[in-house]
């Protein structure tokens, strides 16, 4: 999972069809919990779906640009455009089943 600032920001999901921002901070506890899984998930997608991460504290005005309420939030990018959003902790398998409806709309 590669991390990213605003500077980076720019071109996300501009080279894959589905890109997923992990918004989070070093304080958020339920952020902590969250990033193993999106971890485990950046290797089971490899080529499928690119996953980046952007700390919110260092990144505060694009976390307000994008209406980045509560942390952790996982912004979906499909073509380099923000479509939706998930807010809070997900387990693994809820964000696998979740992902692959994605996937299934993007290949459509």
């Amino acid at each position: 999972m590669q991390a990213i600032t605003a500077k980076d920001f720019e071109h996300v999901g501009d080279d894959t069809a589905l890109t997923v921002v992990d918004f989070w901070a070093t304080w958020c506890g339920p952020c902590k919990m969250q990033t193993p899984v999106l971890e485990q998930l950046d290797q089971d997608y490899a080529g499928q779906v690119k996953f980046a991460s952007l700390d919110v504290d260092q990144n505060q005005e694009l976390a307000q640009s994008l209406g980045i309420m509560s942390i952790p939030s996982l912004v979906v990018f499909k073509n380099g455009k923000p479509t939706e959003k998930v807010v809070g902790f997900h387990p693994k398998t809820a964000l696998k089943k979740y992902l692959d409806g994605k996937l299934a709309e993007a290949t459509a």
